[in-house]
């Protein structure tokens, strides 16, 4: 999938595919946030604008009998990217609420996305009832037969079926998102920059509460009376839609701490590795989130007295065990927070391990340790009888090797474009694809130059003028 966007915050262009393995580099305040941000909201919102989108095309196609018949094939076969680029356009609007920003912001951003995948779409059989009430009676019943493109619709009570739910057409917008589109936008879940301080205070940031008390603060009581469901609208106000999501999260760890996701279920060494790298593990005990340093016997510490690395990688570690699954794509923004270089590098190999698995990750970093790491795992792919013996000395596992076809890394730069006005071509704030090589690995600029200035500099100090 790829999204193409234009005068997106500090980014002029912006083309970024996602692969099994995405990383963003680039130096600070060029637009790494803005991308990663644009693109999870999108992912976070694409149903409810698929309903916005495809609603009034569905109830112009629902005629009056008791059978509805819907071709996927005719529909969609050729025109996905085009109903995809009617998402992103109407995303757009929506964009000041996923940055909790002004909508002045955005005013001349556009959004383009279209997927390169082949679309099948008389795959696995779907079945869905329509009820009144959980457990109440059959209204209708919306099916398709594995194999066959044709989506089926079999009217119950339509009287009733108007009355409760005004129509088919929101469950008909349903099934083609779960048929049609969902098969090429994952699920998600983001780790923000911001994860490190809500560990630290995550019971006290009730967003919910906290925009309730501020819509109440700031209406007096006969407004209140007046229209009470203005509250709701002052409660749209908030933080960016990820760091939201973030700290909703990991408030509700310990409801989440007796699940075990698919990932977990199937590739326990993750969490094997995962807790390697914090010397330890989290646990919940009485209703208390704890870390449990390993080699300390029965010593428990909260995360106000745990170190700045347990506290960053608090949501990771539960994601991972209880909530991560094959097929869904996992942001992580600056996953070196608080990490020594050694793990740094660990945490790569962790990531690649996550990649073999089946889960999509996507990274904004700065940390060359990390890009040289899996630099590291690309060269090893090669799997020639010099590499095996490198991995082997290191104790590399096959499950940590990357091919490099599977990555793309972009990094922020200022590149000449032609200017859509004409004349002289135009230098931009974009993201630049690097080059990757089996052999060699990722080419980073950002990090190269800056390594080689401060090895000029040294040598400058110690060699003098004989440098």
């Amino acid at each position: 999938m790829k999204f193409h966007f234009e005068n997106l915050g500090l980014l002029d262009q912006a083309e970024i595919e996602l692969a099994d393995l995405t990383l963003i580099c680039g130096e600070n305040n060029t637009g790494k946030t803005y991308a990663t941000y644009a693109i999870y909201g999108f992912l976070r919102s694409w149903r409810q604008i698929l309903h916005y989108v495809l609603e009034p095309e569905i109830e112009d196609l629902l005629k009056e009998a008791d059978r509805y018949q819907f071709d996927l094939q005719q529909m969609f076969d050729g025109r996905l990217n085009e109903y995809l680029d009617r998402l992103g356009k109407a995303y757009v609007d929506g964009l000041p609420r996923a940055f909790a920003t002004e909508g002045s912001v955005f005013e001349k951003t556009t959004c383009r996305i279209c997927i390169t995948q082949d679309i099948d779409f008389s795959g696995a059989a779907y079945q869905r009832q329509v009820k009144a009430g959980s457990a109440g009676k059959v209204l209708a019943t919306i099916t398709k037969e594995e194999g066959s493109p044709t989506l089926e619709v079999l009217v119950a009570d339509a009287e009733l079926l108007q009355h409760r739910f005004g129509g088919l057409a929101d469950f008909i917008v349903d099934a083609i998102a779960d048929i049609v589109f969902s098969p090429h936008l994952p699920g998600f879940h983001i780790s923000s920059a911001e994860r490190t301080g809500a560990a630290i205070f995550r019971k006290e940031l009730d967003i919910a509460r906290t925009r309730m008390l501020n819509a109440l603060h700031q209406m007096d009581s006969k407004e209140l009376r007046r229209n009470p469901f203005r509250i709701l609208q002052e409660m749209e106000t908030g933080y960016p839609w990820p760091v939201e999501d973030n700290v909703d999260f990991v408030r509700h760890l310990e409801e989440l701490d007796k699940r075990t996701g698919k990932l977990a279920e199937k590739n326990p060494e993750i969490l094997q590795s995962f807790d390697e790298i914090l010397g330890g593990s989290y646990k919940v005990v009485k209703q208390q989130l704890v870390f449990q340093s390993k080699g300390a016997g029965k010593q428990r510490f909260t995360m106000n007295e745990s170190s700045s690395c347990i506290r960053a990688l608090l949501d990771v570690g539960f994601y991972l065990r209880c909530k991560a699954k094959p097929g869904e794509l996992f942001i992580i923004d600056e996953p070196e927070l608080n990490l020594h270089p050694k793990n740094q590098r660990a945490f790569a190999r962790l990531v690649a391990r996550l990649v073999n698995a089946g889960v999509k990750v996507f990274i904004t970093t700065h940390s060359d340790y990390l890009i040289k790491e899996i630099n590291t795992l690309i060269m090893l792919y090669q799997k020639t009888e010099h590499t095996r013996k490198v991995q082997i000395n290191h104790g590399y596992d096959d499950a940590e090797l990357l091919a490099h076809d599977r990555i793309r890394l972009y990094t922020t730069d200022k590149a000449l474009r032609d200017n859509p006005e004409g004349g002289r071509r135009i230098r931009v704030r974009t993201l630049t694809p690097a080059l990757i090589h089996p052999d060699r690995g990722i080419e980073v600029p950002t990090f190269d130059d800056t390594i080689e200035l401060m090895n000029a500099i040294q040598s400058e100090i110690i060699f003098g003028d004989d440098f």
